[in-house]
């Protein structure tokens, strides 16, 4: 789903979930998860988009389990392009079941 940071504070952000309450809830993520998705500084975020795998089916932010991490970020080159980037946890937990 996609999804876009509203406000990020020094441990945990909040984001707006695509799909989700129509975007109207906020869910809480972790603010170190989304820099290092992103690459961006904490004061950077409000506005970065990302996708992210959730059970839309939650009634309530807790039970949402937000997994698999991606960013969308505009390369230089004019091409309007998306390149993704995936969270270096998740990276890792994949060689390690490999």
């Amino acid at each position: 789903m996609r999804t876009t940071v509203v406000r990020a504070g020094h441990s945990e952000a909040m984001i707006a979930i695509d799909g989700w309450f129509s975007s109207q809830n906020l869910a809480k993520a972790d603010t170190a998860t989304i820099e290092a998705v992103t690459g961006r500084r904490r004061e950077d975020l409000p506005g970065a988009e990302l996708r992210v795998m959730a059970r839309l089916d939650a009634g309530a932010a807790e039970f949402l389990a937000l997994r698999d991490w991606e960013s969308f970020e505009e390369p230089g080159d004019g091409k309007n392009l998306r390149r993704r980037r995936r969270t270096p946890a998740r990276t890792a937990q994949r060689a390690r079941a490999a």
